[in-house]
């Protein structure tokens, strides 16, 4: 059986979501708005670690960070391929510690990773993410929303990707089942998630001591959400 992110599915992922340099565009649109260099920088949610290795060879200094072994594996292999002095972790966010010694000044989380803790959990996720921010640090990630009318199927049109997606959510919990078919191998992957409403992030970042929240549907932060029920949106906050 195969499984998204892991071995052969990891590089279905990778070639659904990124065989164009997709994560090079992604890192420049941060690099609009986070304009501070060389600082210490945390990926939660790393996969192969294309997004971190980008952003070490920028200068900065990278930890990755994920809960699949082989993802880790293929990151720390392209970090030696490409002589980046990157570090990469096998963790959990919802039950390890993370490594934060010392502080970092940014911390992300794309590709809607922080839909897959708990949503009981989010609390607690969120508060461990702003105990590892320097006290001037910034807090970047995604999250699939809970919005009415909920869109039960995404086409490639929609997503810019080789993907149809059939959702349905409980509107009550915010559980949503997802199928994802990658077109291009046939292959299909159902994903247990959660999605979460505007003012529900808004709040736990609020809750947890974050300020200055923005959310975007794109990285750039310039475009505004014009839809009244987005699949996703990118919340940026900073430590108070």
């Amino acid at each position: 059986m195969i499984e998204l992110y892991r071995e052969q599915g990891l590089e279905i992922y990778e070639k659904s979501h990124y065989s164009h340099g997709e994560h090079v565009t992604e890192v420049e649109q941060i690099l609009t708005w986070y304009r501070r260099r060389n600082t210490r920088v945390l990926d939660i949610g790393c996969s192969g670690g294309l997004h971190a290795l980008e952003l070490a060879k920028r200068g900065f200094s990278v930890t990755g960070l994920d809960i699949e072994p082989s993802a880790i594996k293929l990151a720390r292999k392209r970090a030696r391929n490409e002589n980046q002095k990157t570090k990469f972790y096998v963790l959990d966010i919802e039950k390890d510690m993370l490594p934060c010694a010392e502080k970092f000044d940014f911390i992300y989380s794309i590709g809607n990773v922080l839909s897959h803790v708990r949503k009981e959990l989010m609390p607690e996720v969120l508060q461990k993410i702003y105990d590892c921010l320097d006290k001037n640090g910034i807090l970047l990630f995604d999250v699939l929303i809970n919005s009415k009318p909920f869109q039960e199927e995404i086409s490639p049109d929609e997503s810019e990707l080789p993907i149809i997606w059939k959702r349905k959510i409980d509107e009550k919990t915010g559980r949503i089942s997802m199928d994802g078919i990658f077109l291009d191998c046939g292959f299909i992957q159902h994903f247990d998630v959660w999605g979460h409403t505007v003012e529900e992030i808004v709040a736990l970042l609020n809750s947890r001591g974050f300020r200055k929240v923005k959310y975007s549907p794109k990285l750039d932060f310039i475009a505004k959400d014009k839809t009244k029920n987005p699949i996703s949106l990118y919340f940026r906050a900073e430590c108070a």
